[in-house]
């Protein structure tokens, strides 16, 4: 039984793939084992994933229908044994040193999860058009020291937690991305992927996992390094998509939150650092649509439930008008 592993959902990703199986193999940490599910994938990724289970028994290769992103995730947790699970997108990888820390972290200090950052000048250098190979070769031969690496310890993670883009503290962790973090099994083993879900479905996951009081360690070292892909199902998606799967991830979401009947304190939090933000994303996307008696549907379930209700900022407060007045118009 190896003591971590590394979930690979595969898609079309033939052209990053060697990159990202590499970046695993190349881990300092060596009691890991990598779970590569191959999700219908049309092209040679199975094939690829292959070579590498080949070459290194700890390299496992699931092939299934294709079932989305999420299917694939809660496959690859159902056929873990690990002490812990990390997730990792097939487009994507992380550097040498990443199961090192994480699993010294959370064994040290016996946490749930350890959450960490990905390298976001790597990112923004990717998306303005550079040629990052040079810049990424030497992120990847930077050689971290354990006893060195800063970090915060919580026994609630929805204090440090947020979706909010300019909520920039030194140990916030940003956005519900399920790839940021070291999970212990026990801790997610019974929490699955919405597979309803295409867009966002990070989110009532995330939120199934703070609503439980995670113990935590917080590191703001970049030991992942995303990148973008322009066939995303984000990237890729229309309007109607968007707004049709970002407003059922919040509403299972916030259906997450009330039936475990957390503290007002909690509550308020949680509306103010994620319910509401991701509101305003399915907002903006509602406007550009054209069905809007499928939007006026869709909103008026998630104001019946109190979704809308107690928006806690000036911004949130702005936009619930926006939602009241969408609603009087359109009925």
């Amino acid at each position: 039984m190896s003591k971590v592993s590394i979930i690979i959902p595969m898609y079309k990703v033939e052209k990053y793939l060697r990159r990202c199986l590499d970046s695993v193999q190349n881990q300092t940490f060596k009691d890991w084992q990598a779970i590569c599910v191959d999700d219908g994938s049309p092209d040679k990724s199975g094939e690829i994933a292959e070579e590498y289970a080949a070459r290194d028994k700890r390299f496992v290769v699931l092939h299934k229908k294709n079932g989305g992103v999420s299917n694939a995730r809660n496959v690859g947790v159902s056929k873990s044994l690990a002490e812990y699970i990390m997730f990792l997108d097939s487009d994507d990888c992380i550097h040498p040193q990443t199961l090192e820390i994480l699993y010294n972290l959370a064994t040290m200090h016996h946490v749930d999860i350890v959450s960490f950052r990905y390298d976001r000048d790597l990112y923004n250098k990717i998306l303005q058009g550079q040629d990052v190979n040079k810049i990424f070769e030497k992120r990847l031969n930077t050689n971290f020291m354990l006893h060195k690496i800063h970090y915060k310890k919580t026994s609630d993670l929805i204090k440090f937690a947020t979706e909010r883009n300019h909520s920039w503290g030194m140990y916030k962790i940003r956005h519900c991305y399920p790839v940021l973090h070291l999970f212990k099994r026990d801790l997610i083993k019974n929490i699955k992927f919405n597979t309803r879900i295409k867009i966002s479905e990070d989110f009532p996951f995330w939120t199934d996992v703070l609503v439980k009081k995670t113990t935590g360690i917080i590191i703001r070292t970049p030991l992942y390094f995303y990148i973008p892909n322009p066939m995303s199902a984000l990237r890729s998606a229309d309007e109607q998509n968007v707004f049709d799967n970002v407003s059922l991830a919040t509403q299972e979401a916030f259906k997450i939150v009330m039936q475990n009947k957390l503290s007002g304190h909690w509550v308020k939090n949680w509306r103010r650092e994620f319910l509401w933000p991701f509101i305003i994303i399915f907002m903006r996307s509602a406007n550009k649509c054209k069905n809007k008696k499928h939007i006026l549907k869709r909103l008026i379930e998630m104001n019946n439930i109190g979704m809308f209700d107690n928006p806690p900022t000036i911004r949130a407060r702005k936009y619930k008008r926006r939602i009241e007045n969408f609603i009087s118009q359109i009925s």
